[in-house]
């Protein structure tokens, strides 16, 4: 895993194809701090423990209001817990017709596992997209003990 932490906080963070390996940091500023913080809570979100990642600050600039506004909002979703794309328009106030703007949204998402995207499921709860790839949504989702979806 790759990631780069700006003097804001983390911008981006990059999964591999194939096996997952150690996590390096490339950073904009000298932020040590944040990316011993991040690597500790990356391993133990690795390890099957329960991580919500609340205390990594973010860097969203790069992302449109409405990106942000949707990056948000699934960042919010706990830590073993799924919803529609749909489901995550209602928590926003918004109406299921953003849901295909909320997929694209999700899609862009430059901090996949911190910004919990694996955890929005298509409406008949398969799989639907996920920007690293569908093994990966499996991965994460079987890690943290969502292993009735199927692809």
């Amino acid at each position: 895993m790759y990631g780069y932490i700006s003097g804001m906080g983390l911008k981006s963070l990059l999964l591999p194809q194939g096996r997952r390996g150690h996590v390096h940091f490339l950073h904009g500023a000298p932020n040590v701090v944040l990316g011993k913080t991040l690597r500790h809570a990356l391993e133990r979100y690795f390890a099957g423990i329960a991580v919500d990642f609340s205390d990594i600050p973010l860097d969203l600039t790069d992302g449109t209001a409405f990106r942000r506004e949707v990056w948000l909002a699934a960042r919010a979703i706990p830590w073993g817990q799924t919803t529609s794309y749909a489901g995550l328009a209602q928590r926003m106030g918004r109406s299921a017709g953003a849901a295909r703007a909320i997929g694209q949204a999700l899609g862009a998402n430059p901090i996949p596992i911190v910004i919990p995207c694996h955890r929005i499921l298509a409406a008949d709860g398969s799989l639907g997209g996920f920007s690293a790839g569908l093994s990966w949504k499996r991965e994460l989702l079987h890690i943290e003990g969502c292993d009735q979806h199927g692809a």
